[in-house]
């Protein structure tokens, strides 16, 4: 999928994060991705300087488009990125670059790439499988850099949304300990505040201070802590894993996705190993008179490559807009 050729022409597409910003791109009509990379967002002043980076490259003798996935809501111009030092502008883009730009919320690209995953490219947690005679709302969520949500109706439309900005809401006495750490730190406790990279980090952290300590992990460090079999780190992850599954769980909820909930982001296929699989079923199934509702919606982990990439030449193939 990483190779590449050079072609006359074609589409890019990217994925704009707010730790990296990968690319790559498709000839006209067709969905392989080629000449995949990706770059740390760091080091570049301006977005418009990582395009130009790309094109570069000289994979294609004519970019006919790009269609861009980035980590904030598109519906206004320019857009503001919450985890980026960048500033989007979609006039800027094409007056600068030459070439037509479509712009889309990351998580919308991530829900347009449902529909690409093979069998072995999702992670099942619990029994319950989509059922491919029906059709109806799937909702996609994930933990990266911030946390993402998303949602695609039965007819196709895209539903994006800002949902990792709504408010952490603890299920139990451990979860009110830790919002209570955590209110030392921030004002206000979204849930992207525990369910990201640096929630992992937060959720060491104040597992740390409930015990007495002060200390601070990088995500990597809680993970590769984990692994090592230190406590804390065990108890963050065990934390991250019902935080994740109760949030998805209501996610499923406002969303009326019973048609199946997507797990993706940069994080979990990096950490899948460490999910407590069962607690994030239990907790996503937790919904006091709606717990039988929630107990049949399939829930999977996203394990395919590229999903940001590929849900943007989905997009691009759209006769309408995506947000």
């Amino acid at each position: 999928m990483s190779g590449a050729i050079t072609l006359c022409s074609g589409s890019v597409v990217a994925d704009i994060g707010g730790t990296n910003a990968r690319f790559a791109y498709v000839g006209h009509g067709g969905d392989v991705l080629q000449g995949i990379q990706c770059f740390s967002c760091r080091d570049f002043g301006f977005l418009v300087d990582a395009i130009q980076a790309y094109l570069a490259y000289g994979y294609l003798q004519e970019v006919t488009q790009i269609c861009l996935a980035v980590a904030g809501p598109v519906d206004r111009d320019p857009i503001d990125l919450p985890n980026s030092h960048w500033q989007v502008s979609r006039q800027v883009l094409e007056a600068e670059l030459g070439i037509s730009v479509k712009i889309i919320n990351d998580f919308s690209a991530q829900v347009l790439s449902i529909g690409s995953m093979s069998s072995t490219e999702l992670d099942w947690i619990g029994d319950v499988r989509p059922d491919p005679s029906s059709s109806g709302v799937i909702a996609v969520l994930g933990p990266g850099t911030g946390l993402g949500v998303s949602a695609m109706l039965a007819s196709g439309e895209i539903v994006p949304s800002e949902a990792g900005h709504v408010s952490f809401a603890p299920q139990n006495q451990h979860e009110l300990a830790l919002l209570e750490q955590l209110w030392q730190r921030y004002e206000r406790v979204s849930v992207e505040r525990l369910l990201s990279g640096m929630g992992l980090a937060n959720l060491y952290w104040a597992n740390c201070r409930l015990v007495g300590q002060d200390n601070e992990l990088s995500p990597q460090g809680v993970s590769e802590g984990a692994i090592a079999g230190d406590e804390v780190c065990l108890k963050a992850i065990r934390d991250f894993s019902a935080i994740l599954g109760a949030v998805a769980g209501d996610v499923a909820l406002m969303m009326g996705a019973n048609s199946g909930v997507y797990l993706s982001g940069g994080i979990l296929p990096l950490i899948k190993d460490l999910i407590d699989g069962d607690l994030l079923r239990q907790c996503f199934n937790y919904k006091g008179r709606f717990t039988e509702v929630c107990r049949r919606i399939p829930v999977a982990i996203v394990m395919g490559e590229h999903p940001g990439l590929r849900g943007c030449v989905q997009a691009l193939r759209l006769p309408r807009d995506v947000n």
